[in-house]
């Protein structure tokens, strides 16, 4: 597992011993972070970013390597974070541009509501089946915690339904992994998928 653009590029990343955690392949991750790069209004520079589910932190050490300006890790696993730890700690992430929460998600996406934490992009990669606790855990709060404008990547298996209170960009599925885009734009649409633009 590598990272795969931005200032690290090719620097390879620890992933947990075990079958606890699921990493995102090369291949989806690079997908996932071309499709965002078009969808935002300055690329990843200086965006706050959080990655749930944070396992070795691939994803989120992604948006960093890319330029995002920080990222909050949430994972609660004993394993995955110390891999993730010894993730930042190899390639010097600076503790300013890495908050790590060992807890739950519940508890952080909380947390970060009381305290005003505002996201412009959120990343979530569940353990497949555990999605309809971990949606709920999102939809109870998602509204809080990301930015009005703000996207919310969501991986899931194929063809799983993604319900949250925001707005469905784009859908794509690689081999059994989908992957959602949604954004918060405030509208009073939500859950409403639109075309992709003709290019």
């Amino acid at each position: 597992m590598r990272v795969v653009g931005g200032e690290w590029r090719g620097r390879r990343l620890t992933a947990p011993a075990g079958r606890a955690t699921r990493p995102t392949s090369d291949k989806v991750r690079e997908a996932i972070f071309d499709m965002v790069a078009s969808m935002l209004d300055r690329n990843f520079e200086g965006i706050e970013v959080v990655d749930l589910y944070a396992g070795s932190g691939a994803l989120g050490i992604e948006a960093l390597s890319r330029g995002a300006a920080r990222c909050t890790f949430v994972e609660h696993d004993r394993v995955a974070v110390a891999a993730l730890r010894a993730n930042l700690e190899a390639l010097q992430v600076h503790r300013e541009r890495a908050r790590v929460l060992a807890c739950s998600v519940a508890a952080a996406l909380l947390a970060d509501a009381r305290e005003r934490w505002r996201y412009t992009l959120l990343l979530a990669d569940p353990p497949y089946a555990a999605w309809p606790a971990a949606r709920a855990d999102l939809a109870a709060v998602v509204e809080q915690v990301v930015a009005p404008g703000g996207l919310t990547v969501v991986e899931t298996a194929r063809g799983q339904s993604v319900q949250l209170p925001l707005r469905v960009l784009r859908v794509k599925q690689y081999g059994d992994t989908q992957v959602t885009v949604l954004v918060r734009d405030d509208s009073g649409t939500t859950n409403e998928e639109v075309p992709c633009p003709a290019k």
